[in-house]
């Protein structure tokens, strides 16, 4: 069984290593149709289900939400993680070079998430006037 577990989460190490070199809209696309054909039951369900919920930003002006929607990686981040990355394919990446390599993946993931909900909260203010309460 602990064999089968490191395996399943070799496995998805790698996906997901793989779909972060995806460009943005395929990570899009990639992301809709595993939620769309995932089957999850009882805690795992509610889990997933508060993960991939969008709540608006609030307390935010619009001009303070679309800076946010347009935020980037720092360029010094943004070099060291496409450096990791190329290392990472290349298959020379060491222990400690993965693990910064995974922290950097997770930090771009919370700016893509935050961007996301900038969008989301902005589409609803163009929607409707004020945010639903």
């Amino acid at each position: 069984m602990t064999q089968e577990v490191s395996n399943d989460d070799s496995i998805l190490r790698r996906c997901l290593r793989a779909a972060h070199r995806l460009p943005p809209d395929a990570q899009a696309e990639l992301a809709a149709t595993l939620l769309r054909n995932l089957k999850p039951r009882g805690r795992a369900k509610r889990r997933i289900a508060d993960a991939v919920s969008l709540d608006p930003l609030r307390d935010m002006s619009s001009a303070e939400l679309r800076v946010l929607a347009e935020a980037v990686i720092a360029p010094g981040q943004q070099q060291t993680l496409q450096a990791l990355l190329d290392k990472n394919r290349s298959g020379v990446l060491t222990t400690e070079e993965e693990a910064i390599l995974d922290e950097l993946l997770g930090q771009a993931d919370q700016v893509g998430l935050l961007k996301a909900r900038a969008r989301y909260t902005l589409s609803l203010s163009e929607r409707a006037e004020e945010l639903p309460e």
